[in-house]
């Protein structure tokens, strides 16, 4: 039987003991899907796999059996097994779920916003250009996570684990963005995150939500537009207008709800 082909960029993982070999591998096989190095539909040899990574099949089997329930491979009945497809029906649901928390996020961080956590966004930002004109995309990753991690810090631990849940769901689609506008794809990302900050300094708390669902609903609209021309969104649009919509009278008169 021919053997299978290595698949390119995949190295063996450094494991410290034989027993930590499911999380270093999990961690790095979810990175090389969340960066792009293993494309939608790339088929993987559990046998080839493991002789790249340096481990056993056993651990791997467990390994992607935790990608599949994270949906990001697809193993069918025959156990094959390939790197999973972009749906448009999840990154819409994905990028309105991210809308409405990460909204919310930044509503509860509203006035507890001091001089110390300016200079660092400022910062952030300042770092963001300097990775997009280098074309260091890691870099770049890093520095928007933290970004978006201090402008919403105001929520609580369990918001933020669903955060950050949500936004490395949304890791493969910005790279999908990167890749379809090298030239120019930061330019509207970085006016928007100024405008963000600016807002949530000056404790402008409509302009800046708005401009969080904007900001976000444009990455998700340009990659449908890019990968999935014929769908159309309808949890993103509704999110952006629920982040939009004025509270009712009676809502702002005895705050019940």
């Amino acid at each position: 039987m021919a053997r299978t082909a290595l698949l390119p960029d995949i190295r063996k993982v450094h494991l410290p003991e034989a027993r930590q070999a499911i999380p270093y591998v999990h961690a790095y096989l979810r990175e090389c899907i969340l960066d792009g190095t293993l494309t939608p539909g790339t088929k993987l040899s559990q046998v080839t796999l493991a002789e790249q990574l340096g481990v056993s099949r056993t651990p791997l089997r467990e390994v992607l059996r935790m990608l599949q329930e994270e949906g990001l491979v697809e193993i069918e009945p025959n156990q094959r097994t390939r790197i999973a497809g972009l749906d448009p029906q999840e990154l819409d649901d994905v990028y309105a779920s991210r809308i409405l928390l990460e909204t919310l996020a930044l509503s509860m961080t509203m006035g507890n916003f001091g001089p110390a956590s300016r200079k660092e966004a400022r910062l952030l930002l300042a770092a963001m250009r300097r990775a997009a004109r280098t074309g260091d995309f890691n870099a770049w990753f890093a520095a928007h996570a933290d970004y978006h991690r201090l402008i919403t810090a105001g929520a609580g631990d369990a918001l933020q684990r669903q955060l950050q849940a949500f936004a490395d769901r949304t890791i493969r689609y910005i790279r999908i963005y990167q890749l379809s506008d090298p030239n120019s794809w930061q330019a509207a990302g970085d006016v928007e995150h100024v405008q963000i900050l600016e807002a949530l300094i000056a404790g402008d708390e409509p302009g800046a939500l708005a401009g969080m669902a904007h900001h976000l609903e444009r990455t998700a609209l340009r990659v449908l537009t890019d990968c999935a021309p014929e769908y159309v969104p309808v949890a993103v649009p509704h999110a952006v207008a629920l982040v939009e919509r004025e509270p009712s009278a009676a809502f702002r008169l005895t705050g019940t709800h």
